[in-house]
This record gives C-alpha cells, sequence and structure tokens, in this order.
C-alpha cells in the first residue's frame, strides 16, 4: 500500500510540473527540479522506513486469526507464515492470535462479526467449512455463521490425512474392530475432516467409529499415545517425531497414492493409500474409497466486502511467502504438500471440496 501512495505522489507531482510548464519557460525548470528533489525525498524517506520496519517489525499490524491451539499444525503453519511474511513485506508486522473452541467454531463465527474493512486475516480450514454446510442442511450442529461471509484467497496449508496406531495395532486389526466394539479415534469434533475421512472408508466396511474430542493436532495425538483411544487421523507434523521414536505407527495414507517421508526406527516408511495402485492390502480392491479423499488444510482469507486492494494485497503477500526458500522448505520439512491456489480459484475450490464432504457424510450416515 505504501508502494501505491508513493506511485501516486509522484504522478501528482509530475502533473504539477507539467501544467507550471505550460504557463512560462522561465518557471518550468525550477518547478520540474523541485518535484524531482522532493520526489526523491519522499522515495529515500519511504526506503528507509521500510529498511526500518524490517528490522523491528513496526509495520502495520495484521493480525492472523489462528483457531486451533498452539502447537498444533495450524499454529505452526500460521507462525511460519507470519514470520517469513513480515521479512518479505516490512510494511505490515504479522501477529498470531489464538482464538480457540468448538473446532474452528468460534473464530468463524467472531470473525463473521468483524468490520468487512478490517485488516485481519483467518486462518480458515477445509473442516470448518465441511461442518457449516453439515449443519446447515442436515441439523448436524449449530452453526452460528455464514461462511459466505468468509473469503478464502490464499492456501497456506495442503495436507494429506494419516491414520496412526500403536505399534501393537494393524490396519486390519482397526477395520476389524470397528465392524465388532466399534473404533475410538481422537479428532477435534463429530463431522470434522478426520472423522469425514475415516469414519465415510469404515461405513463402506460396515464398521462405525467415535470421535473422542480434543482441542488441536497435538492433544489429539496426545489421546492415542496416552492409550485413550485406537487411532488418530492427523497431519504428517503433527506425529512425525513420534513415528521416528517409534511410539506411533502410520497404516494409511487418506489419498491415491502411496505416502512416503516417514522415517521409524528401522528406516524409510512407505504409507500404503486408501485408492490407486498402492492401495492398502487390509482393504478390498473391488471397493472406490476415493470419496472418503477429501481437501484438507487451509488458506489465509478476508471478510466478504474486504476492498479489492487489500484481497489483491494478501494474495501478493501470500505468493511471495510461498516464494522464499524458507517458506517451501518449512513446508517440506513437516512433509506437507506443495500447493498454491489464490483469488476466485481458492474459493472455487472450497465449494468444490464442501460438494465431496457432503457425499463423505452421505456414506458415513448411511443416506447414501
Amino acid at each position: 500500500m505504501r508502494k501505491q501512495l508513493l506511485a501516486g505522489f509522484l504522478a501528482t507531482a509530475m502533473a504539477a510540473a507539467s501544467l507550471t510548464g505550460c504557463g512560462s519557460s522561465n518557471t518550468a525548470a525550477p518547478a520540474t527540479e523541485a518535484a524531482k528533489t522532493e520526489a526523491a525525498k519522499t522515495e529515500s524517506a519511504a526506503e528507509t522506513k521500510a529498511e526500518e520496519n524490517k528490522a523491528t517489525g513496526s509495520g502495520e499490524t495484521v493480525k492472523v486469526i489462528c483457531p486451533y491451539g498452539v502447537g498444533g499444525t495450524a499454529d505452526i503453519i500460521a507462525r511460519k507464515f507470519a514470520e517469513v511474511a513480515t521479512k518479505t513485506h516490512p510494511e505490515y508486522n504479522f501477529i498470531v492470535e489464538q482464538q480457540t473452541g468448538g473446532d474452528g467454531f468460534a473464530a468463524a463465527t467472531a470473525f463473521t462479526q468483524e468490520d468487512p474493512s478490517t485488516t485481519d486475516l483467518l486462518v480458515y480450514g477445509y473442516g470448518v467449512a465441511y461442518r457449516h454446510d453439515l449443519g446447515k442442511q442436515f441439523n448436524t450442529e449449530v452453526v452460528e455463521f455464514d461462511r459466505s461471509e468468509i473469503l478464502p484467497l490464499a492456501t497456506v496449508d495442503d495436507r494429506t490425512w494419516i491414520l496412526y496406531t500403536t505399534p501393537d495395532q494393524t490396519l486390519a486389526g482397526l477395520l476389524e474392530k470397528s465392524k465388532t466394539g466399534g473404533l475410538k479415534m481422537s479428532g477435534g469434533n463429530p463431522l470434522s475432516d478426520p472423522h469425514l475421512a475415516l469414519g465415510s472408508l469404515l461405513a463402506q466396511e460396515g464398521g462405525k467409529v467415535m470421535v473422542v474430542p480434543y482441542d488441536g493436532g497435538a492433544a489429539q495425538k496426545k489421546g492415542l499415545t496416552d492409550g485413550e483411544v485406537d487411532c488418530f487421523v492427523g497431519t504428517t507434523q503433527a506425529a512425525q517425531e513420534d513415528v521416528e521414536a517409534g511410539n506411533l505407527i502410520p497404516v494409511l495414507a487418506f489419498s491415491d497414492k502411496a505416502f512416503t517421508g516417514f522415517k521409524g526406527p528401522q528406516g524409510d516408511i512407505t504409507v500404503p493409500s486408501l485408492a490407486g495402485a498402492d492401495m492398502a492390502a487390509d482393504l478390498d480392491s473391488s471397493k472406490d474409497y476415493t470419496k472418503s479423499i477429501l481437501p484438507a488444510g487451509g488458506s489465509l482469507a478476508t471478510r466478504k466486502g474486504a476492498s479489492q486492494e487489500w484481497q489483491d494485497a494478501v494474495i501478493q503477500v501470500a505468493k511471495d511467502v510461498w516464494a522464499t526458500d524458507e517458506y517451501k522448505d518449512f513446508i517440506a520439512s513437516i512433509m506437507l504438500n506443495d500447493t498454491e491456489i489464490y483469488g476466485q480459484d481458492d474459493v472455487q475450490h472450497y465449494e468444490d471440496a464442501c460438494k465431496a464432504a457432503l457425499e463423505a457424510f452421505k456414506l458415513l450416515s448411511g443416506q447414501n
């Protein structure tokens, strides 16, 4: 925005110089030189201020609202994004603010009540959008916000869900338990995207799963390591260290191809998928499980009605963050997907994802 203001100043100064020149040749040169001198001073001051902001993080404060607990994948992504964004755009100072509750609903509700002119940004997860539509269409829960008031603009988190369990269990054992006594999984909320993914899969196997709620991926994983639940569907980052230590094992990737990147005590681990050539051997190869593959992660969002100038600025900041080695290397280090979707393409991506979630719910609930 500061560059745009500077450009406007320069345009005004040049126009003034041009008008002076039309009046008298005696005054044209001094006016032009004065405009050039003033423009140079302004540009120099702007550059100096930008350098100061870069060093001190004293630019315009922009809050990045994270609806999930400290230490979870969404939280560490938000903090890394804010850190890199402030470095690449020192005219802003991005800070992360936690606003937990309702597995994302509390933050979404509060965000839609903000004035559209706000510069606050929301880490907007697909799961919140899914549960919104399910609540509105099937009355699965009370929804006190309208997701059309949230405008996703830039992907910051694209993840592959992984099914984890303890080393003494197997995928075959989990499938069998879901058919007999029922399976317990740790999750944020019933009908969260991990629940939709696993629940719709087990429905095709004649099984059931109960969600034990925890706030954030870190707490959900801990529920499994503490023996309170049978499994955990989460991000690669959430259980990466536990897999390496041998405390947990990844047994299924909610993808159409195997997931590689994990290392365990015995070396590299390849996680079979629920579809495609790498389908897990314990699944029925005659069945189509692709309805259980849902977009996961989330985007940075503004309020609907935000100025086009601010929307464009957010998109540009996100593109510049993704262009850095620091952010890309960070995403690779926690084994998330290198995916960038912007503007109206991101809006449409959410619409398509919500349609897929509705189909997964129909499977889970036996309405398909």
